[in-house]
């Protein structure tokens, strides 16, 4: 089974001030990710220069191969001393997670990450070396499917201070809401913004401190198989469709002549699904043994607006029209194979047709690209 390393990411910035303090920067590369999260000294635009330096540092170093020794003593050699402080001050927790979830851990004066294994906080068998005049907590551990790694800065350790709570939210009650709040979700950016937005009424909707979370859920990787189009030559209809039926994780349908071509190969028929239908959104059909069938090019630039309007899975889940399925499970997976057919649609050469049917392989090329800037690994082959 292929792990995939879902990550949400949120933060609040400090009231009054223009920037967060905090800063967060990911990679991901061959199905394994490397994260770090900074919490710069002070809060602010300066704060916000120390912390943007240190994690993108540590990002691009560690990717590179460099060890933590040569990270640490770049970012003290390069972070800007404050005039007033006198020190280039900015704590990190880095997290490198390799494709089979071998995973190692590095914190620097950040509140301890939280690991959540089968429902319950687990203690991490940590250990401290000294670099750099710091005190670096290491951590070396196998995740597997279901596991939580979050990260938080002292911002939400601290929050409610000197109101709801004396002295803070403090760090076991944090880790006890996550540890009960994971229980409750499977979507790492759903909890990430949820802790936000906790933090921000415990501060009384004026924070007083930069918080922000990094939470990371190990799950399944998600696959989809989407066709578009009949292939150029009739001849290869029975290949294609074979490769849709083979392929991994959802199979979905897009037109009209795909979803008849599709159903004449499995002996099946196309069932119109009248009460999908929505203004300028045509019907979806229904082909059994096929995840979704919805109709091709009008479908395809709604998905293409939908995703240019920065729309999230979350927020599509409740849609029944074929733009808001078809959409949600583009970004729902993680992995997308798109079979794009290059057969020309008679229909899309009518004058009256409107002129963005023309334009079929440019939208999928849009969406791609699109799907690409959300971290989805996406495969357009043409036939």
């Amino acid at each position: 089974m292929s792990l995939y390393f879902e990550t949400g990411y949120a933060c609040l910035k400090k009231y009054g001030e223009e920037l967060c303090g905090d800063s967060m920067e990911l990679v991901r590369s061959e199905g394994g990710l490397i994260a770090v999260m900074s919490d710069g000294l002070g809060s602010g635009v300066k704060a916000n220069i120390l912390s943007t330096l240190t994690s993108r540092i540590a990002v691009t170093m560690l990717q590179q191969g460099m060890q933590l020794e040569q990270v640490v003593e770049t970012v003290g050699a390069t972070l800007p001393v404050c005039k007033v402080r006198k020190l280039a001050y900015s704590t990190f927790s880095i997290v490198k997670i390799l494709p089979d979830g071998t995973a190692y851990l590095a914190e620097y004066d950040n509140p301890a990450l939280c690991f959540i294994r089968d429902g319950v906080l687990t203690e991490l068998d940590r250990s401290e070396r000294f670099l750099e005049g710091k005190v670096i907590r290491e951590a070396h551990l196998q995740l597997r499917e279901g596991d939580w790694l979050i990260s938080v800065s002292d911002g939400g350790v601290n929050a409610g201070i000197g109101g709801i709570w004396n002295l803070g939210w403090s760090w076991e009650r944090v880790a006890h809401y996550l540890e009960r709040r994971s229980a409750e979700t499977a979507d790492a950016q759903e909890l990430a913004d949820d802790f936000c937005a906790v933090c921000d009424k415990l501060y009384g909707g004026r924070p007083g401190d930069d918080t922000t979370i990094l939470a990371l859920r190990v799950r399944a990787k998600r696959r989809a198989f989407v066709m578009v189009g009949p292939p150029s030559d009739p001849a290869h209809d029975v290949a294609v469709v074979s490769e849709l039926l083979a392929g991994e994780g959802e199979k979905i349908v897009c037109g009209g002549t795909t979803g008849n071509l599709v159903a004449r190969e499995l002996g099946a028929e196309v069932e119109v699904d009248l009460a999908s239908a929505a203004p300028g959104v045509p019907p979806m059909g229904i082909i059994e043994g096929i995840d979704l069938v919805t109709e091709g090019v009008l479908t395809l630039t709604g998905v293409r607006d939908r995703l240019k309007a920065g729309v999230s899975a979350r927020q599509l889940r409740y849609g029944v029209d074929g733009v808001s399925r078809l959409a949600g499970a583009m970004l729902r997976a993680d992995e997308l194979r798109i079979k794009v057919g290059m057969a020309v649609n008679p229909a899309h050469q009518n004058a009256q047709m409107p002129q963005e049917l023309a334009f079929k392989f440019q939208i999928i090329k849009e969406i791609g690209q699109l799907l690409e800037a959300r971290g989805k690994v996406v495969r357009v082959e043409y036939v």
